[in-house]
């Protein structure tokens, strides 16, 4: 049975609640920010398949913190090269599968189930909630710093 995707952000954000959470962009970074954002939540505009990227980065740089990266399963096959990177202790990687590149029009996606064994992959519904687009750049670093400069 698969849930929605805010459904699966939600639960996401339940088991880590103290982490920081970077979302890829599209209706992942969308949804998260109009029906799940609290402090900690990074959101990506433009960066097709840098979410991984940017969560292996952040650990690097910041070890003394969790870091979640949550992808969908379109932006996790475009940025399959930071896979390699993993595991890295206390990264969490989670994908939202709906088997659709849904933000551009429901093309089909293939998926990397045995490529990247390091993921939760969580099925998902294919569909989307009415949602604005996430807040601008500025507003996301602004926060994100501000919450990364407590910790």
């Amino acid at each position: 049975m698969s849930v929605n995707r805010v459904e699966a952000i939600q639960s996401i954000q339940d088991k880590h609640p103290t982490a920081a959470i970077i979302y890829s962009n599209g209706l992942t970074s969308r949804e998260a920010a109009h029906f799940c954002h609290r402090p900690g939540n990074y959101y990506l505009l433009h960066g097709m398949g840098e979410a991984l990227s940017v969560g292996v980065g952040l650990k690097q740089a910041r070890p003394d913190i969790d870091v979640v990266v949550v992808d969908g399963d379109g932006n996790a096959a475009m940025g399959l090269a930071s896979s390699c990177m993993l595991p890295l202790e206390g990264l969490t990687y989670y994908v939202l599968d709906n088997q659709s590149y849904e933000t551009t029009g429901g093309q089909p996606t293939f998926f990397l189930d045995d490529k990247v064994p390091q993921a939760t992959v969580i099925k998902i519904a294919t569909g989307k909630e009415d949602t604005p687009n996430p807040p601008a750049p500025e507003q996301i670093q602004a926060e994100f710093s501000a919450w990364l400069a407590r910790k």
